[in-house]
Parts: structure tokens; sequence; C-alpha cells
């Protein structure tokens, strides 16, 4: 008896091929693409959009903002807000992941997920560099209150020979900044000229010295439109007695350390300020407090009349 073809399947095999065949037939009758949830693709776009921007809000305002706590040793506030920008962001994610369409799964959890890891990385650069990165050098200031003030003949912006400590005014502000090249110092500066009449009527003076040339501080009183005289210590006569000068390995030009110095008529030192961070830097509130209670301790106290004769 002759064996059957080989080419020929057996009956089972066309049993099963016709079972696979059926079901997919059946399988292709069901499917139906997802829905496209435009609400919730939506919501997941804002939330994403909105993390995103509350970052982007601190990276770029923080240098000039009171409000997020550039004053402050720790920024609590931009802290809060890199925060919130990264939970609204995971919502996001949260929210796309929550899609019936799984290319637009896809694409607006990954669009979100993104979003979230710049905010998380960048952001934790942010806190380290607030905390860690604006650290001043180990310094010793070699001035204390009572002490008087190094005698100084500098030129501000406008080549104006300004000679001190001693002055008719009753007090003198003399504020000690990094360079034109700190956006700290630029701000503490722009705030000082925005309180620059209460100061002056009540009696203090306002100067600033730095290590920058008088070409550099030209251009810092140009962008700021300011009048307080910046003297240039580029020699540092002053700032490097003073142990307030940060010196470089890498070849850049030196810079001042900030402090804060009031003195009275005679230049004595009668309230002086340090950080740190210089970072961190007083209140123009907190600066005219100090300055007016300077000019009140020199006014002397009125003398009780003579007693008369009974």
């Amino acid at each position: 008896m002759e064996a059957p073809p080989s080419n020929i399947p057996a009956p089972e095999d066309l049993e099963r091929e016709s079972n696979l065949g059926i079901a997919a037939d059946i399988d292709a009758e069901d499917w139906t693409t997802p829905p496209f949830q435009i609400a919730r693709s939506i919501a997941a776009l804002m939330l994403t959009a909105l993390g995103f921007a509350l970052y982007e809000y601190v990276k770029f305002s923080f240098w000039s903002s009171p409000d997020m706590g550039i004053h402050l040793r720790y920024p609590w506030p931009a802290y809060a807000i890199l925060a919130l920008a990264l939970v609204v962001a995971m919502a996001g994610v949260r929210v796309a992941f929550g899609l019936w369409s799984p290319h637009a799964k896809l694409g607006f959890g990954l669009l979100a997920f993104l979003a979230c890891v710049v905010i998380g990385v960048d952001g934790g650069q942010f806190v380290r560099y607030t905390t860690t990165g604006t650290l001043n050098p180990p310094f010793r200031l070699k001035l204390a209150v009572g002490d008087r003030f190094p005698a100084y003949a500098l030129a501000d912006q406008r080549a104006t020979i300004h000679r001190g400590p001693a002055s008719s005014t009753a007090a003198t502000l003399i504020y000690i900044y990094r360079g034109d090249f700190c956006p700290f110092a630029r701000f503490e500066l722009g705030d000082l000229t925005a309180h620059e009449r209460e100061f002056r009527a009540a009696g203090v003076d306002l100067v600033a010295i730095s290590t920058d040339p008088i070409e550099r501080s030209q251009m810092l009183a140009k962008f700021l439109r300011t009048d307080i005289p910046l003297l240039s210590d580029s020699r540092e006569s002053i700032l490097g007695p003073l142990g307030l000068v940060q010196h470089h390995r890498d070849g850049e030009p030196d810079n001042a350390i900030p402090a804060f110095v009031i003195v009275d008529r005679g230049g004595i030192a009668r309230w002086i300020y340090t950080s740190p961070y210089y970072r961190q830097l007083p209140t123009p509130e907190t600066l005219l407090e100090a300055a007016r209670s300077v000019v009140t301790a020199q006014v002397p106290s009125p003398q009780s009349p003579p007693a008369s004769p009974s």
C-alpha cells in the first residue's frame, strides 16, 4: 500500500489552521481603535506645561525677586515653588498614563516624564548652588565695631575722588560688593538705589567699593542708573588690609568679599555685617534701621534746665 504524498497536510493540521483563521477573523472584527480622550490629553499637557513654567519662573526670576528669598540663607520660597513644579509635572505623568490610546499615552507620558527629569535634576543643582555654591572662601574681617575704618581716596565711576571715611554726614553706609559680574551684588545695588532718598533723608551717605576698574564701574552705574559712588579699589589698598579679597587660582581677577559697614561722622565703624554666603545680603530696610540707630546715637541728648532757686 502506497504512502500519501508528503505535501498533503494531515487532517488535524487542517482543523488547527481553520480554528486559527476563525479566531483571527473574530479578533479583527472585535478590535476597535481606542478613542482619543481630548480632555484628559489637554489636562496632561497643561499639567506638564504648568510644572515646567513654575520651574522656569524660579530659574529666571530668583536673581531679581526678594519674594523668593534671595536675602535668606536658605531661599525656602524658591525651594517650595520648585517642589510644587515637580509635583505638578508628576501629576501630568499620572494623567498621561491614564489615556486609553497607546500612542497618546506614550507621547504625552514621555513628555511629562522628561519634564520631571529636567525639573528634578536641574532643580537639585539649583538647591546645591544656593547652599554650597555661594559660599565665600574662608576669611577674617580685620575690622571690629569701634575701630576706625581705613582712610581711603578712591575714584568713582565719574573719576571723582572720594575721601573717607570721615564725612560731613551723620553716618556713611559702605557697601563692599563682589563686582559687576555678580547678580546678587547688582540686585543689592539696585535695591539701595531705589531707597537712596530714604538714606539721604536720614542723614546717611552711601558709597560702594569693589576691585572693579573704573571702566567696569561706569558700565555698572549706567546699567543700574545709579548715582551711588562706585569706588574702584583695583589696587586693593583698602580691601586687602581689611581681609576682604578673594584670590583665584585659575587666573581670574580678584574680587571683593561682601561686607557692610556703617561708620559715624568720625569714620568709626558702628555696625558691621558679613555672611559666609555672598548671596545672603541684608535688606535695605535692615540697613536703614541700623543706619538710623547710628545717627540717633550721635545726637546729643537735651540737657535738663537748671533748677530754679528756691
